[in-house]
């Protein structure tokens, strides 16, 4: 009787091993096999193995978790006869039922749900010493299993896809795992591929600019004036840029009394990109050089505008200021209350960051400006006013038919809305 109970017990948590296994194995990510493999050795190349043999693993599993239910049963059946007698079997099938549903089914999941690393990687080794025993069943129900399966599904292909990278940045932001600067920063990295020089460029309109025949003394006023670091170099024509002059280079030649030679003498040859490179690209070609600035080039070989490492790590990081940009320089710039006033050439990701509002983000529109003449779908107007759904833009400055400038007035409800709100009425 003694010997008997010890193997209803022993065939009880045998099932329990193989439903933890099971769960365990089914719940791995590819990170988590690929983190094993890395840190566990041969252990984890097992579990790999197993993994990428999902027939295999699971059919192991559920014959060995067959069979030790079948002879938990048997022996419950003989037990229950021997002391109570036939009359017994129904209660005894119930009780049986209640005990594996609890102790070898709900409790061990669960258990493997919480740590399915661990789990897989003490039964690999047992259950694929069981996989070779049980070879001949388990090749035999694969093929039976896969002519029925043939009927009903076609050949299914895993593959990983960017909507599911981002959904699992998102859950990791969900669970905390990542802060939402972090969750942001991850999502602003993988649309570098997306994003191409025409959105975060400088409109050729709004490029600073010298003629490259002007001495240091007569062109370093206006430098100083405009605080840019690099400044573009053009022959005669504004449109027509030839180099690029270093404000420190022009900074030590005038300390050096050599403030009579002609910028062209201190300009660096500039790189000249297309408006449909993307600034993954960009990024890369940046870190190969120093001057940290590209000429853009529109498609009939004209100057479309002109690109910094700055706009680049801005369209990851958000708007950056150093402490050599006036207040009057900022592109959003926060009036009183709800109102905000912003530059034409504001990019809609640089209005999210600082408002904590959504936008939406078309494949040809990247700026508030771009964004209000979509809406309007003609020239847009002086003092003209937009509704949209989180605020009131109002049009202050149009050069050109081009956006420079513009009122926004928050709804309530929105982020940054919500956020002055709270500030105001705890002061």
């Amino acid at each position: 009787m003694l010997s008997s109970i010890i193997l209803l017990v022993t065939l009880i948590l045998l099932s329990g091993f193989f439903s933890a296994s099971e769960t365990a194995f089914t719940s791995l990510s590819t990170l988590q096999i690929q983190h094993m493999v890395d840190n566990h050795g041969r252990r984890g190349r097992r579990v790999k193995e197993l993994s990428g043999k999902p027939d295999v693993l699971l059919t192991t599993i559920l014959i060995g978790n067959n069979m030790v239910n079948i002879g938990a049963s048997a022996i419950a059946t003989e037990m229950t006869i021997r002391l109570f007698g036939s009359q017994a079997i129904g209660i005894m099938t119930g009780v049986l039922t209640l005990i594996i549903l609890i102790f070898s089914e709900v409790t061990p999941k669960r258990i493997a749900i919480i740590h399915n690393q661990g789990i897989a990687l003490v039964t690999a080794f047992p259950i694929q010493v069981l996989s070779v025993i049980l070879f001949p069943f388990i090749r035999m129900i694969s093929l039976i299993s896969s002519l029925i399966t043939r009927f009903f599904s076609s050949e299914r292909r895993e593959h990983l896809s960017m909507e599911g990278i981002l959904h699992i940045v998102n859950m990791a932001g969900t669970m905390g795992v990542v802060k939402q600067y972090e969750q942001e920063m991850i999502k602003s990295i993988f649309r570098l591929n997306d994003v191409s020089a025409k959105a975060i460029m400088t409109h050729r309109t709004e490029v600073f600019s010298l003629e490259k025949s002007l001495s240091l003394t007569e062109a370093f006023p206006e430098m100083i004036e405009e605080g840019f670091s690099r400044i573009p170099v053009y022959d005669r024509d504004p449109e027509k840029i030839v180099g690029v002059v270093l404000f420190k280079d022009a900074a030590r030649e005038i300390a050096n009394g050599r403030g009579s030679i002609p910028l062209q003498e201190l300009m660096l040859e500039p790189m000249f990109i297309p408006t449909t490179k993307k600034i993954s690209d960009i990024y890369t070609a940046f870190k190969g050089g120093k001057l940290n600035l590209a000429v853009v080039m529109d498609e009939y070989g004209g100057l479309a505008g002109i690109v910094t490492q700055e706009d680049v790590i801005e369209e990851l990081f958000g708007e950056l200021y150093d402490e050599n940009e006036e207040k009057g320089r900022e592109r959003i710039h926060h009036i009183k209350g709800n109102r905000y006033r912003i530059k034409g050439d504001t990019s809609l990701k640089q209005i999210e960051d600082s408002l904590g509002i959504e936008l939406p983000h078309g494949k040809y529109v990247q700026t508030i400006s771009g964004y209000i003449s979509e809406l309007l779908d003609r020239l847009p107007q002086r003092n003209e006013t937009v509704e949209t759904e989180w605020g009131e833009l109002t049009i202050e400055g149009i050069v050109r038919n081009r956006i420079t400038s513009l009122q926004l007035i928050l709804k309530e409800g929105s982020k940054s809305s919500e956020q002055n709100n709270s500030h105001s009425s705890a002061m």
